[in-house]
């Protein structure tokens, strides 16, 4: 029987990245040229669903309750997944009252309060997403050795034409390599300003997992695939702005090459870095990747080029003062992609903010491997271990006031709830269970 067709409608998603970093939604169908709904209808609860699709329970929510999400019409992505395949329609929302209103819920709202913030100080934010994922295509024997040419010309043409696909939907993609280990590879994505680099970051996903399971295969985002094993991350890099676009970050004459208001941002972020893991490694399997000796970090401290530090200065090209101030950038190494964008570019932006208010002199570099350094040394330096379970970060995060006030009530409370039940449901699990249940969904 013949499917019937209506060439003049489109299925068009309304989509929102939920707490557990998942991204869900609605579809519509319309005419094309009704263009995009306003919103669509939604319910509160379904922020604290957890990856494994359960709810806690007793919640503030339950069955009562309804909000919308409401359109952002400039995320609009219109792209066909394959020349000859299915097009793809989504736009990203906001979650708002049925009167519009931001109810407290939504963490990409979240992230545009400490973008005006720092606005109303006359500083703009520039950031990028780096991501790495696992990717397994249909004939693969694997074997090929990390960073290896062999290994991108093996995966020609899905390569180019995932980078044709991503910027045909506008995420602007700079760099697809193969990394270290087995079936690892990265993606980058050129800088932008504000919420932008979160919205980059939550629609490649999505389409890179779209792409593979096309093409017959499997991309995962998941920190990591065995226990053990080498883990994958998200490093988010940020640099600072004037409304005029000149840099902020970079001075010559300041240490390490930051400026007065770069330190003070930088010290922000060093000051809060254990509470802001429960935003920015937001799962149970994170914390085997935030380990020493795995260049993903482990300790609460900012380094010049150390990829052990979990705040680095970025390396720049060449000695042009005016070009180096405008390539200088921080790299924030203890994230990954299970954590909602949002949340990541959010916490960092309110910590940083933190920083600049209270006026944070110069934190300590830390230059080598902080695991090897006597421990005398790391306490005059201030630096101590990142949490190394999703309830510790939990627990820190409940005890920084500042973060909490920065979050809101409403979002802090749903956040604790939905991980700590999370928490307890990866407690049944052994560590190569979890790392193949996080692998499938993420």
């Amino acid at each position: 029987m013949p499917h019937p067709s209506s060439p003049s409608s489109i299925l068009t998603h309304y989509l929102v990245t939920d707490l557990a970093g998942i991204t869900r939604g609605r579809g519509a169908w319309a005419l094309a040229n009704e263009g995009l709904k306003s919103g669509v209808g939604w319910v509160p609860v379904n922020q604290i669903i957890s990856p494994f699709d359960t709810i806690a329970s007793p919640n503030p929510w339950g069955s009562h309750g309804d909000c919308r999400l409401r359109t952002d019409e400039a995320t609009l992505v219109d792209v066909p997944l394959t020349p000859d395949g299915p097009r793809l329609r989504f736009a990203l929302c906001d979650i708002s009252d049925l009167q519009g209103q931001d109810m407290g819920l939504c963490a990409r709202s979240f992230v545009r309060r400490m973008v005006e913030e720092l606005a109303a100080m006359k500083i703009r934010v520039m950031a990028s997403f780096e991501q790495e994922f696992w990717l397994t295509l249909p004939g693969e024997d694997g074997g090929t050795p990390g960073f290896s040419y062999q290994r991108a010309v093996r995966h020609e043409p899905f390569s180019s034409n995932l980078m044709t696909l991503l910027e045909q939907a506008g995420v602007e993609p700079e760099m697809l390599l193969a990394e270290f280990a087995e079936n690892q590879f990265e993606l980058t994505m050129k800088p932008s300003f504000g919420v932008t680099s979160a919205d980059r970051a939550v629609v490649s996903r999505e389409l890179v997992r779209a792409y593979a399971h096309r093409a017959g295969g499997h991309a995962s985002f998941s920190p990591l695939r065995h226990a053990g094993g080498v883990g994958s991350g998200v490093h988010v890099h940020l640099s600072l702005w004037d409304g005029e676009g000149r840099p902020l970050l970079y001075d010559s004459a300041g240490e390490a090459g930051l400026s007065r208001i770069g330190q003070a941002f930088c010290a922000g972020i060093v000051n809060h870095m254990s509470a802001l893991c429960a935003l920015t490694a937001s799962s149970v399997i994170s914390y085997e990747r935030l380990k020493p000796h795995r260049w993903s970090s482990a300790y609460t401290c900012m380094g010049d080029r150390n990829r052990e530090a979990t705040l680095r200065l970025c390396p720049v090209v060449g000695s042009d003062p005016a070009s180096i101030a405008r390539q200088f950038n921080v790299e924030y190494r203890a994230a990954d992609a299970t954590a909602n964008p949002y949340l990541v570019l959010g916490g960092l932006l309110a910590a940083g903010l933190d920083g600049i208010r209270t006026d944070a002199g110069m934190p300590p570099l830390v230059n080598s491997d902080p695991s090897e350094l006597p421990e005398e040394e790391l306490r005059r330096a201030g630096v101590e271990r990142l949490p190394q379970s999703l309830p510790e970060a939990l627990d820190r995060l409940e005890k920084d006031a500042l973060l909490c006030e920065a979050l809101g009530a409403s979002l802090v409370e749903a956040l604790i709830l939905a991980k700590r039940h999370e928490a307890d449901l990866c407690s049944a699990w052994d560590a190569d269970e979890l790392c193949r249940r996080y692998a499938a969904i993420y």
